[in-house]
């Protein structure tokens, strides 16, 4: 198994602290089945709503791993990175030695849509506009309130809104930029922690920000509760003035304050072992295989 990572390029002859952790990352199909609402525009444009059971890749929001010292088995009803001293408010700081994302947080051209959008989850604009439409029940509105109801159209307002030239440009599109692929009951994934301390036992976690979906509460539809929605890159123009949102920065260190229903956490498996010039010398599988309920 070390030759692999040296073909790779993983090797650390000279046993430097920090550098990438490789992992593969699961997840059951049941994080991505959810009880769905499909918008139904009348002819008067009127909506109307119905709900189905659905499994879909596309409703699995950001996931976030973590490298951490140790976890705790003990504090919560769920594994949970452990924690330092609780100096102030409810959690203390996990401090984690290195995180990525399988799917992050990105801002897909609208406003109506800002902190409801995860990369690697859509292969084209359609299928954006579907989810948005037949998955949380809230069509996706242009800057004048009107629906949009084709991809052709939200393309050419993306290259417009970021001044790009091709689909390679935009980072939540395309079928290369698929995160996840089907393995019999679950979807996996590929994750590389860069520049993580290259520590011998390092604990690895996990855990899904699902979507918020809710048949009575259409508005709230698609948000995640890590998505800051006053950070990122500010927007003003003609009928234009909002963020366009991003990951709140301490997701990992304060995790236990983004979980909510419908979330999933992984177990304590994920284990990264080194050699002594600090080359991974396993492979390494992150199970999030846990359902949160409220505490």
């Amino acid at each position: 198994m070390v030759a692999l990572y040296l073909l790779v390029g993983c090797s650390n002859p000279e046993a430097v602290l920090e550098g990438d952790v490789v992992a593969k990352v699961v997840i059951p199909k049941a994080a991505a089945t959810r009880t769905v609402v499909q918008a139904i525009v009348g002819d008067d444009g009127t909506l109307t709503y119905k709900t189905r059971e659905e499994t879909d890749v596309r409703l699995l929001g950001p996931v976030y791993v973590g490298a951490f010292g140790e976890l705790d088995t003990v504090s919560f009803d769920y594994v949970h990175p452990a924690m330092g001293p609780v100096l102030s408010g409810t959690y203390g700081d996990t401090f984690p030695y290195g995180g990525a994302t399988v799917g992050r947080l990105d801002f897909a051209c609208y406003e109506a849509v800002a902190c409801e959008v995860t990369t690697g989850r859509f292969a084209d604009y359609d299928q954006l506009l579907d989810y948005f439409k037949n998955s949380l029940g809230k069509p996706v509105l242009d800057d004048f309130g009107v629906e949009v109801t084709s991809g052709d159209v939200m393309e050419q307002w993306c290259y417009r809104y970021f001044e790009a030239t091709s689909e390679a440009e935009m980072s939540f599109i395309g079928e290369d930029k698929l995160s996840f692929t089907e393995d019999g009951d679950n979807f996996v994934a590929e994750v590389t922690l860069a520049h993580t301390a290259r520590i011998d036992g390092l604990k690895l976690w996990a855990f899904m920000d699902a979507p918020e979906i809710v048949a009575d509460q259409i508005d709230i539809n698609g948000s995640f509760t890590t998505c800051d929605a006053g950070s990122g890159r500010e927007v003003n123009g003609y009928g234009a003035n909002f963020r366009e949102g991003g990951s709140y920065f301490d997701v990992l260190n304060a995790p236990a304050k983004y979980l909510q229903y419908g979330d999933w956490v992984s177990d304590d498996s994920a284990v990264v072992h080194f050699d002594e010039e600090r080359n991974q010398t396993n492979d390494v599988t992150v199970n999030i295989n846990f359902a949160y309920e409220e505490q």
